[in-house]
């Protein structure tokens, strides 16, 4: 891998659709080498910050709209992508396949950007908030940190996956032995053609979102820049996916995150299973949970179900900081 450690990283835009102003992005590269795309905006706000994660093959680029929207409530907002996807180093011979090894690199990543960025740039107090993946990996870091946030926002987490009982049982027997010497190869293909390029699932087909400018927006930006690009998920994410959201299922995890959390529970989700969330999250008086008719991209869905998204977000805000 080539040492990017804090060379300027570029950002993506397509017309109509820009970066806000006053950010800066740069490549900070962790202990194993890996190079993490960061970006920050509003660093002189006096508010403190909102440290935004994102999901599976998502990248900083998708949350422009987001961004600019804490940023007008006076909030910092710091991101990266995880190790994998968006521009920062992929790990899988196949560049465009969601991979990783096991749940706890990106447990590190996170936790050493914390540390060695966001400790020096970004002014307190901390809200930390998590899409999907991005849920997961927060909450997973809020339990393990207990002092580390000041509150946690949870968006459609994957605390739970949307997969029938057999099926993870299967998936737990293969993907341990897969794991032990092919992990890397792909459950599901990425969406990719070798000479036509990248092949976006048309919006009729789409599983997250009910707004078609939003989702065709993003395959904008993918159009712009294919390397923001990845698709399908190998054996060892999968599995390692499935032991997390396991851990988190047992009895009373959910109290390990001692400070207020705001759960925004995608009701229509087709990815993680929301009625697994609400039973998770109700068993600690710490959760305020707001639930949304929506598909699993709650912030990338309709003006109508992102005010309400809204509506919740500003209340815990107001109440827990």
């Amino acid at each position: 891998m080539i040492d990017k450690k804090h060379a300027k990283a570029s950002l993506t835009e397509i017309r109509g659709y820009q970066p806000p102003d006053g950010g800066e992005s740069f490549y900070y590269q962790v202990e194993n080498g890996v190079n993490l795309r960061v970006a920050i905006w509003n660093k002189s706000s006096d508010k403190g910050t909102i440290l935004l994660q994102s999901g599976r093959t998502e990248f900083i680029e998708k949350y422009y709209e987001v961004i600019q929207e804490f940023i007008q409530r006076g909030f910092c907002i710091a991101l990266m992508d995880w190790r994998g996807q968006g521009l920062s180093d992929r790990i899988s011979k196949d560049v465009h396949l969601g991979h990783v090894k096991d749940f706890s690199d990106y447990d590190s990543d996170f936790i050493n950007v914390i540390e060695k960025v966001y400790e020096d740039l970004c002014p307190k107090p901390w809200i930390a908030m998590g899409h999907s993946m991005g849920g997961c990996l927060v909450a997973s870091a809020a339990a393990k940190n207990t002092e580390l946030f000041d509150a946690v926002i949870l968006c459609a987490p994957m605390l739970s996956l949307q997969m029938p009982s057999f099926a993870k049982k299967s998936l737990s027997v293969v993907g341990l032995i897969a794991k032990i010497g092919f992990g890397e190869k792909a459950l599901e293909r990425p969406q990719w053609h070798e000479k036509k390029g990248w092949h976006q699932r048309p919006f009729e087909e789409n599983n997250v979102t009910s707004d078609e400018a939003r989702y065709e927006r993003s395959e904008k930006l993918i159009r712009k820049d294919e390397n923001l690009a990845i698709g399908g998920l190998s054996i060892s994410w999968a599995y390692e996916a499935l032991k997390r959201t396991k851990e988190m299922n047992s009895p009373g995890w959910i109290k390990n995150i001692r400070q207020p959390v705001l759960l925004l529970n995608a009701t229509k989700d087709k990815l993680v299973n929301p009625n697994e969330n609400l039973k998770i999250c109700s068993q600690s008086d710490k959760v305020v949970i707001a639930n949304i008719k929506s598909e699993h991209e709650i912030l990338m869905e309709t003006d109508f179900i992102r005010q309400q998204a809204w509506e919740a977000i500003d209340k815990f805000i107001e109440e827990n900081l």
